[in-house]
């Protein structure tokens, strides 16, 4: 009698070849990343559009790669009814480590369907990569979009930290302080502790020299005068702003990108004068460095 239990198992393990099943390869002539339409060179001929097995080896192939390729025909058949390319061959040593991954988007989420990383394009084509917190509320917490700028957020959605897109030179956020001091033109006019100067002829005031990080400067400048007053910002000796009564503003660091990059040192003055015979109080109420 025949052990049907043992003999059902080697068939299995061991089936009849088909005739119908074919393997073979091809190289790659075209292949479009973003919707894996593609053309196979195949024994001699080009055949087009060829149907693949999903998953991340679809997305490293490149024109010129040798993929392996499975073939189906009925029996009896004068020719292959089907092909399916299975993937990309390599030999040991060909940095097959080496993954270089095309795809229109890839996103992580976790097992509840909350995202963690995106990687792609957002909805109007811009290009970007956005790490989140990997909660429901799908918060992001690192973006780079347009390859332009890096933004961070805090768990509430407010930026805390960013380049600038603008310039692509330095940082939009945060606004950082440039101290300016009173200079030794500066006086002090009655019982006012504010630096102040009597002089027809503009003098230094106050100055700062500190290390700059954004593109833009921010200025809030109270003045407190009798007589006729005048004065203005200077940054490394150019004039960037002149004013007369109090003033609030943003100017643009000169050269800013080409011979003034983040953390350079850039003299900033504040020059003021009074050609009506009185005094000039001069406050900075505000001097910070923002984006463009």
């Amino acid at each position: 009698m025949t052990d049907r239990t043992t003999s059902d198992l080697a068939a299995l393990l061991t089936p009849a070849p088909s005739a119908g099943v074919q393997f073979s390869q091809g190289r790659v002539l075209t292949w479009d990343n973003e919707n894996l339409a593609n053309t196979i060179e195949w024994r001699g001929i080009t055949i087009r559009d060829i149907p693949l097995v999903e998953g991340i080896n679809a997305l490293v192939i490149r024109p010129g790669d040798i993929v392996g390729m499975l073939g189906w025909a009925p029996e009896k058949s004068k020719g292959v009814g089907s092909w399916w390319i299975l993937g990309k061959l390599s030999n040991p040593g060909e940095k097959v480590a080496d993954l270089s991954i095309t795809a229109k988007l890839i996103r992580f989420i976790t097992e509840n369907g909350d995202t963690l990383a995106f990687f792609g394009k957002e909805s109007d084509g811009d290009p970007a990569w956005i790490l989140y917190y990997g909660e429901a509320d799908n918060q992001a917490a690192i973006r780079i979009v347009n390859n332009d700028y890096v933004s961070i957020t805090d768990r509430s959605g407010h930026e805390v930290l960013a380049t600038d897109g603008a310039t692509q030179v330095g940082l939009s956020r945060p606004y950082l302080h440039y101290h300016l001091a009173p200079t030794v033109n500066a006086v002090i006019n009655g019982t006012v502790f504010v630096p102040s100067t009597s002089s027809a002829a503009y003098v230094p005031v106050y100055e700062g020299r500190p290390y700059v990080w954004h593109p833009q400067v921010t200025y809030d400048v109270g003045i407190s005068a009798t007589g006729v007053t005048d004065w203005r910002l200077l940054a490394n000796g150019t004039v960037v702003f002149t004013g007369s009564p109090s003033a609030s503003g943003t100017f643009a660091i000169p050269g800013w990108g080409t011979t003034v990059l983040p953390g350079h040192i850039v003299t900033f003055t504040l020059e003021a004068r009074n050609t009506g015979a009185g005094f000039t109080r001069v406050m900075v109420r505000r001097f910070e460095g923002r984006q463009s």
